[in-house]
């Protein structure tokens, strides 16, 4: 195997990994790498797609499910992100002083508190949020 086709396979798994973020085109550019190497070492080709297999195998197994953990936190922090400045529509009353509440941001609901202490925004009214922290929208009524 020459230096390029490795190179073609580095560049195609990293193609696929950067089209959706699931790790899998990682792992195989990890592979892909360790190939590489042995090419330039001057490893025969059977020794080469033997250790990149096994690499890619073995980031699959260990490293991938690691990772996906900070993948996945991080696009639920960018979905809740997403909600603030939005309008939303109180389906619970919302009271602060009995930690209830639930308001409506497009088709999901959320729990939710007042930005205001001991807040009280009644059922039905449009609020805009404020903040999200953790899986609780901070909301204000719309002005």
């Amino acid at each position: 195997m020459t230096p390029m086709i490795w190179l073609i396979i580095l560049i195609i798994c990293l193609v696929i990994e950067f089209i959706r973020i699931e790790l899998i085109g990682a792992c195989g550019a990890g592979g892909a790498v360790v190939g590489l190497i042995l090419n330039i070492l001057g490893f025969n080709p059977f020794l080469q797609i033997a250790a990149a297999v096994a690499v890619a195998v073995f980031m699959l197994i260990v490293v991938r499910p690691v990772g996906m953990k900070y993948v996945i936190r991080a696009r639920h922090e960018k979905e809740l992100l997403e909600l603030e400045g939005r309008d939303a529509i109180v389906t619970v009353r919302i009271d602060n002083a009995n930690n209830s509440g639930i308001v409506r941001i497009g088709n999901k609901n959320w729990s939710a508190r007042s930005n205001r202490p001991n807040g009280i925004i009644e059922e039905g009214e449009v609020v805009t949020v404020i903040a999200m922290r953790k899986n609780e929208a901070y909301v204000d009524r719309k002005r």
